[in-house]
């Protein structure tokens, strides 16, 4: 007996293997790509932003571009240096040493919107690609106040001026009049950061809100020289780095409590940049990370006394090696002084104006050598001894960093234009 199938039955089922034997693949179709291209500058427009990541947003509705693969990270750049964006996205890459990226972006408008990040720095621009052209140019950081939903602070020193450095990145403006007494320095008014004359106030509740107004910031830069006690010698005297410690008979940098409150701001995410003779603000709140000079029988979770580890010679100089292979190769692609390079023939950055007394470190604490970034070294003296020492060094605490160097900015010469060991300073501000 035959059994009579239903025509639409059996159309439907013809079509499904029609269907089949035309097309075996799954997923979405083929969409159509763009090579975009382009170079990303810090804010002072001229500066290449190095291991930025740049990125097309893959959010319904945040433009027309339709996801369909991760993006592939540059080639080359280490994978650390390429952070992936945590939103989803459709396409992203990193920009290299140069500021440079390239990449293959899926869309189907004429206008994309591009996100860049570095660091807690970020801002967005809308490229037009009609015509099939991503050569996009230059794309150049906005101001500290577009690019960072944040606070910066900069307390003032006696013997530096990271001030100036954030004025010469782009947030603030830098004297070019060589007339001018302020000349290679920060333009006051100009700063898009708060600027204060210690760090007491960092301590306080002058807000009201029952915390520090530590916490009301993201970044705090600490300069060398920046006050530590109420004795600490006037701006206006001569210097006196050496020996302003030793004459004061102070203890400790910071209260028990103030301790535990910078660690605390550390620790939930804020960052800490010092120079020189503020290290103490480092050891005395991270004691377990560098290990500076002083008793060896300090344990390593226990802070030296306040000031031991001022004993570096004054008047030395030195050709420091670079230790990270990302900062050596962005610093071949920046210009010193007037055009020239800030790397010497043989790959080394000179640093200079060492003053007396500055803050000498021996290394890592043995068990944190994976914690701490050592970022440049050199062969210098200091009372009693020689040597290699790392000069500038970093580590992360819970959310937050910490950044050190012992030298600073030049102080003994300003100028507007860029010196190697401000090149250092200036690329950890993007760190």
């Amino acid at each position: 007996m035959q059994t009579k199938v239903p025509i639409a039955t059996l159309l439907a089922t013809l079509l499904l293997i029609f269907q089949g034997c035309g097309d075996s693949s799954s997923g979405p179709d083929e969409t159509e790509t763009t090579e975009v291209t382009g170079t990303v500058t810090a804010p002072d427009g001229d500066t290449p932003l190095a291991g930025a990541t740049v990125y097309i947003s893959g959010e319904e509705g945040a433009n027309k571009v339709v996801a369909k693969a991760k993006g592939v990270s540059s080639s080359t750049l280490n994978d650390d240096d390429c952070v992936e964006p945590e939103e989803s996205y459709a396409a992203y890459t990193c920009t290299e040493a140069d500021g440079s990226f390239t990449f293959d972006v899926p869309v189907s408008s004429s206008d994309v919107l591009l996100k860049i990040f570095k660091g807690i720095f970020a801002f967005e621009q809308t490229i037009d690609i009609s015509g099939g052209s991503g050569e996009i140019g230059e794309v150049n950081m906005p101001g500290a106040s577009e690019s960072f939903n944040g606070e910066i602070v900069v307390v003032e020193g006696a013997w530096d001026r990271m001030e100036d450095i954030l004025a010469k990145v782009g947030f603030g403006e830098v004297e070019t009049d060589d007339s001018s007494p302020g000349y290679g320095q920060l333009v006051p008014g100009t700063e898009q950061f708060d600027l204060l004359d210690n760090s007491t106030p960092l301590f306080e509740d002058n807000d009201g809100d029952g915390k520090r107004d530590l916490f009301n910031y993201d970044i705090v830069f600490i300069n060398c020289g920046a006050s530590e006690l109420p004795v600490y010698p006037n701006k206006a005297k001569a210097h006196n780095h050496a020996a302003h410690l030793k004459s004061s008979g102070g203890t400790e940098i910071l209260s028990a409590e103030d301790r535990d409150a910078l660690r605390t701001y550390v620790e939930e995410g804020g960052i800490l940049y010092a120079t020189d003779l503020a290290y103490d603000y480092v050891e005395q709140t991270f004691p377990s990370f560098v290990d500076y000079y002083g008793s060896e029988d300090t344990p390593a979770d226990e802070r030296e006394g306040f000031g031991n580890a001022e004993v570096g010679n004054s008047g030395i100089e030195t050709d420091g090696t670079v230790l990270q292979d990302n900062l050596e190769s962005w610093l071949a692609n920046v210009d010193c002084f007037e055009g020239e390079s800030c790397l010497n023939s043989d790959d080394t950055v000179h640093i200079t104006d060492f003053l007396a007394g500055w803050g000498v470190i021996e290394g890592p604490h043995s068990g944190t050598t994976d914690a701490v970034t050592e970022w440049v070294e050199g062969d210098v003296e200091w009372s009693g001894g020689s040597g290699v020492r790392p000069l500038t060094v970093s580590f992360e605490a819970g959310e937050g960093s910490v950044f050190y160097s012992s030298y600073h900015t030049v102080e003994s010469e300003f100028t507007p234009n860029w010196r190697p060991q401000e090149r250092l300073l200036q690329f950890l501000v993007f760190e």
